[in-house]
């Protein structure tokens, strides 16, 4: 049997076979999709984890900065008018910081008493 017979009795091996081609081609470029997006997706998570770390530090500085101004006492009404001012912005969820807020005030107006 020549060549041209035995390609003819293997057309539909050969068809299956440029599918397979086909199909394999398009799950590699999928693939390759996926490895980008996954890249992409760990140097995301990376920025995140640096962008949570600041925020950390920014949250324990403000944190400080707000048991500063707590721990001064207010020798006016002007000043007892700052640590209100300072409350409206502060985490008041926290029922130790609201207790750290009232006890402030209390304290700054026996003291101006």
């Amino acid at each position: 049997m020549n060549v041209v017979g035995k390609r003819k009795r293997d057309a539909n091996l050969l068809r299956l076979e440029a599918e397979f081609n086909a199909a394999d081609a398009r799950r590699q470029r999928a693939t390759t999709r996926t490895a980008e997006l996954e890249a992409d997706a760990d140097r995301l998570q990376a920025r995140i984890g640096k962008a949570e770390k600041k925020e950390a530090k920014k949250a324990a500085a403000t944190a400080h900065a707000f048991q500063r101004v707590m721990r001064t006492r207010a020798q006016s009404l002007e000043g007892l008018l700052a640590k209100v001012r300072v409350r409206r912005l502060w985490n008041t969820d926290d029922e130790v910081s609201e207790i750290m807020i009232l006890k402030s005030l209390v304290d700054d107006i026996v003291a101006q008493a």
